[in-house]
């Protein structure tokens, strides 16, 4: 940290970053500084100070003398000293982080501009389509099989506030305001103050809760993301497709309605793998919780829209089907606040049916047909430009991405878990008390015969034991979810997968919860049910298991009720662990290749998960070169990545 707000000198060019940053980085320090010496005094900033300057010369010099002072100092620091010492270095490193993000945004714009293509950029990645040879057909055709689902989960690593993240992006926006060209002094000067102002609350803003985050903080920090940042995200990225279409292909691209390929999903309130504190309950508030934000959105963007189409019957037509569509139902408040605007009307009575309080009868797709409705009419009648762009397209966009559930949720179990629970079902049942003395083609044989059996294990009005009782309660909640919204189930992923029976006991499961069936040959289920190979020995081994599953008839009638699709997840952090890092990357690159090959040999889709971390270690790294470096036959236009908590707060 420095004492001085002053521009720093030639000498900081010599620390390898930007000039830019470099200031940002000294404004902040400055900041932090004064805001240590006035909340600590001016003996804790000169040990704060000092011993930053101590580590430094420790690690330039790679002196282990330097590093035992540095260590000597900490010890002598009693409680409170030493929480103050913690308290600013840790702000300083939150301060730098927005830096360096402010940073990645100014090196993007430099490369966006002065018409040059960004490097891997949208715009880029069309253009090469085009010069490749690629018609504009063929291009929307590549776009439409794009399955790309960013998977939120909670990790212990990031344990921050919502709280302090709202502090930080204040930070972020007030530093933004102070560099930006044109500023008035009196603005600069305004916002200097604010940011002084900011800093000085940060530092006295506390890092963590003073208990230890429920499920429930960890769900209300992911909807922060959610809500603001990948809300905002989603339409800009479809509107970067949608301009690079144009540009690529002009005129013939402007009626496009480029197709959505980006949608997320979240483990946060429903992975229960390892952590008991994830109990139905929690997993069905999750759902109610992202609903009610998802509902609060959506109504936001329809008010906007109301403000937008003001248009009067008076001075444009009128399409004959949005008369039909007015006349369904009886006026409401929408006929009395906007007479003779057509498009308003519409739009308060669709905002009127999302209304929490409302009946759940108008769901994600009539809001999107009305959408789709209100779109048709306006290109009909002369308003082709403020259909395709702007406010109504960002909704129609916001719509497909998010439905009314945000992020589809995910339910992830170890396998040891649904063997207990199904031997307790067996036993209930009178099959057998002996299931876990079973070997595996007795269980596979006896798993096959009870799904196809269509009575239940338990029987009506009976309690089960605790080994099944929260498995079949987990099923019973995804159920529940299904019935009201099928898109806000995501798959159910079984932890240690390492036979067929491990993806048959949680079927079973479903089926006895009523959420899967076979009658007359066919299965009907709202499931997907997902392999999770995590081991050096499992990643080796992947590839016959499912040739193994593919070839159980049961588990192929599955397959067929969900379009011949499967998805496959890769578990890196225990992979690493298990083997270390390039045994492990070695066994993921080959699980990858067999995978894919096994997959295309019994005809069916795939998508591969890749259950990353942020750290090298765990998988981290750049996405878009681990993308490129897949073996050919993975490659499909589909995948899924786990972001976790200190990976999606940067």
């Amino acid at each position: 940290m420095t004492q001085t707000h002053q521009p720093p000198s030639l000498e900081s060019e010599g620390t390898g970053i930007s000039r830019p940053l470099s200031e940002d980085v000294n404004l902040l320090g400055g900041l932090l500084g004064d805001a240590i010496r006035l909340r600590a005094g001016e003996e804790v900033f000169e040990q704060v100070e000092q011993l930053r300057l101590l580590c430094k010369r420790a690690a330039e010099e790679e002196n282990p003398s330097l590093r035992d002072d540095a260590a000597a100092r900490i010890r002598e620091l009693d409680t409170d000293r030493l929480g103050w010492i913690l308290r600013s270095y840790s702000a300083f490193f939150h301060l730098v982080n927005q830096a360096e993000k402010r940073e990645i945004l100014r090196v993007n714009r430099e490369r966006s501009s002065g018409g040059s293509r960004r490097p891997e950029s949208i715009g880029d990645a069309v253009a090469r389509m085009k010069a490749a040879g690629r018609t504009m057909e063929e291009v929307i055709v590549a776009l439409a099989r794009l399955d790309i689902q960013p998977t939120l989960t909670a990790h212990p690593t990031e344990a921050r506030r919502r709280t302090l993240l709202q502090a930080q992006r204040r930070i972020a926006e007030l530093l933004a305001t102070l560099r930006r060209p044109g500023a008035t002094p009196a603005e600069a000067g305004d916002a200097a103050q604010a940011l002084e102002d900011q800093v000085t609350l940060l530092l006295a803003t506390a890092e963590i809760r003073a208990e230890r985050p429920t499920v429930r903080d960890e769900v209300e920090q992911g909807l922060y993301f959610l809500e603001s940042t990948i809300w905002e995200t989603a339409p800009r990225i479809h509107r970067d497709v949608e301009r690079a279409l144009r540009r690529e292909f002009g005129d013939a691209a402007e009626a496009v309605d480029a197709p959505v390929f980006l949608r997320w999903r979240s483990w946060i309130g429903s992975d229960r793998d390892g952590n008991p504190n994830v109990t139905p309950e929690v997993t069905r508030w999750t759902y109610e919780r992202q609903r009610r934000a998802a509902v609060a959105l959506h109504r936001r963007e329809l008010d906007g829209l109301i403000e937008e189409l003001s248009i009067s019957e008076r001075l444009a037509p009128v399409p004959e089907r949005l008369r039909r569509r007015l006349e369904e139902e009886s006026a409401g408040a929408g006929e009395e606040r906007f007479p003779g605007e057509p498009y308003r009307q519409l739009l308060s009575r669709m905002s009127t049916a999302l209304n929490p309080a409302a009946e759940r009868s108008y769901g994600a797709a009539d809001l999107q047909e009305d959408l789709d409705l209100i779109r048709s009419c306006l290109e009909e009648t002369g308003f082709a430009s403020v259909a395709r762009n702007g406010r109504l397209q960002r909704a129609r966009v916001l719509v497909r991405t998010f439905g009314l559930h945000l992020a589809a949720l995910d339910v992830r179990q170890h396998s040891a878990v649904h063997e207990a629970a199904v031997a307790a079902l067996l036993t209930e049942a009178g099959v057998t008390d002996r299931y876990a003395e079973l070997d595996e083609d007795a269980r596979v044989e006896l798993l096959r015969r009870e799904l196809a059996n269509p009575r239940p294990l338990l029987p009506a009005g009976a309690e089960p034991e605790d080994a099944a009782r929260e498995a079949l309660e987990t099923f019973a909640v995804i159920r529940e979810i299904a019935a009201e919204s099928p898109e806000a189930v995501g798959t159910y992923i079984v932890s240690m997968t390492h036979s067929v029976s491990d993806l048959l006991e949680p079927m079973l499961l479903a089926k006895e919860a009523g959420l899967w069936r076979l009658r007359d040959g066919r299965v009907e289920t709202a499931m997907d049910f997902v392999p999770l190979f995590e081991t050096i020995d499992d990643l080796d081994d992947a590839a016959d298991r499912m040739a193994a599953l593919f070839a159980d008839p049961v588990y192929r009638l599955q397959l067929e009720a969900r379009g011949s699709f499967q998805e496959i997840m890769l578990g890196y952090s225990d992979s690493n662990k298990d083997g270390g890092y390039w045994m492990a990357n070695w066994a993921l690159h080959r699980a990858q290749a067999t995978l894919g090959a096994v997959c295309r040999e019994h005809s069916v889709d795939f998508r591969l998960f890749h259950g990353r971390g942020g750290t090298v270690g765990r998988g981290g790294g750049r996405a878009n070169q681990a993308i490129s470096a897949m073996p050919p036959a993975a490659q499909n236009g589909r995948i899924r990545l786990t972001e976790q908590g200190e990976v999606i707060s940067f």
